[in-house]
């Protein structure tokens, strides 16, 4: 169950990776009598484009015997390294070979002769001196013109082989660094080591008075008590507040200031004076004969 999951989801990456556009240069050509033995990081062309019909370059009918076929392979990995395929050009058969270009003379698989009538040469370039580079090969056995965004290279044997050139993406060389930059690159490097072996051997060995170890017999607690907050009675409760016991006197710092508070409000001898007569008047009301016989006011 496991092997089966994990082959549909290398299918299933296969398939997505099929679909993106590839626009890496190609980096070499090959040309085998069969495509299945296509050699290894190379793909081949065996279908056309516009047809999706055979794509054999070799084209020559054979009513009696084994038939004769050439497939073209393209690699975007192999080839010389360093190098790219700048372009493709189809001359006949006998034709010289254009100056800088090169050539396929044996199949790749069967070492057989490459071709009949017409062949197909290629030329390379190094990767940082050209622009544009060939990205796709397609072989198309119906049209005559090279389809929208490719560049025919010529016809062989009936077969019309099309490229489409990209631009190379270019990075700039890395600065070579100077003698004193290296020489200062070590040091620091050296620098880096000596501090982490430093600081390696502080952690593996602790410290002297890095803590205190507390004897089992030392007491936390204070010596003598703390003393105990004032209490006023109200009835049966002992209540006691943070501020009892504190002096209400004025802070010493502002004696200097001569500042006269008015009183808010005074009591004189005559307000202090109640009568109870409000009182007296409810509790002579009352109608029980005990709570006459318990009234204060009564007697």
């Amino acid at each position: 169950m496991l092997k089966s999951s994990t082959q549909q989801q290398k299918n299933i990456l296969n398939t997505v990776i099929g679909a993106l556009p590839d626009n890496r240069p190609i980096t070499s050509l090959q040309l085998v009598e069969e495509y299945e033995k296509c050699p290894k990081n190379f793909q081949s062309i065996n279908k056309t484009y516009d047809q999706d019909q055979d794509a054999d370059l070799w084209r020559e009918k054979m009513l009696i015997g084994k038939r004769t076929t050439r497939y073209l392979c393209q690699s975007k990995s192999e080839g010389l390294p360093g190098y790219i395929v700048e372009t493709l050009k189809v001359i006949n058969e006998k034709e010289i070979t254009p100056e800088g270009f090169s050539q396929l003379m044996r199949t790749a698989d069967t070492e057989q002769k490459a071709w009949r009538k017409k062949q197909l040469v290629y030329r390379l370039a190094k990767k940082g001196s050209t622009k544009q580079a060939v990205t796709d090969i397609i072989l198309c056995s119906r049209l005559r013109q090279a389809p929208e965004g490719f560049t025919l290279a010529g016809d062989i044997n009936g077969i019309l082989v099309c490229f489409k050139s990209s631009p190379v993406p270019h990075r700039p060389s890395p600065s070579v660094p100077s003698r004193q930059s290296i020489t200062d690159l070590e040091k620091t490097i050296e620098n880096l080591k000596i501090q982490s072996n430093v600081s390696k051997e502080a952690t593996a060995q602790p410290q002297e008075h890095e803590y205190v170890e507390l004897l089992s017999s030392y007491q936390l607690s204070p010596k003598r008590a703390a003393p105990k907050p004032p209490t006023y009675s109200t009835g049966t409760l002992n209540i006691h507040t943070d501020v009892e016991g504190v002096p209400f006197l004025l802070n010493p710092a502002l004696k200097q200031y001569a500042i006269d508070v008015p009183a808010v409000y005074a009591l004189t001898g005559t307000q202090l004076e109640y009568d109870f007569h409000l009182e007296r008047q409810v509790l002579c009301t009352t109608k029980s004969q005990n709570a006459q016989l318990t009234n204060p006011f009564f007697q």
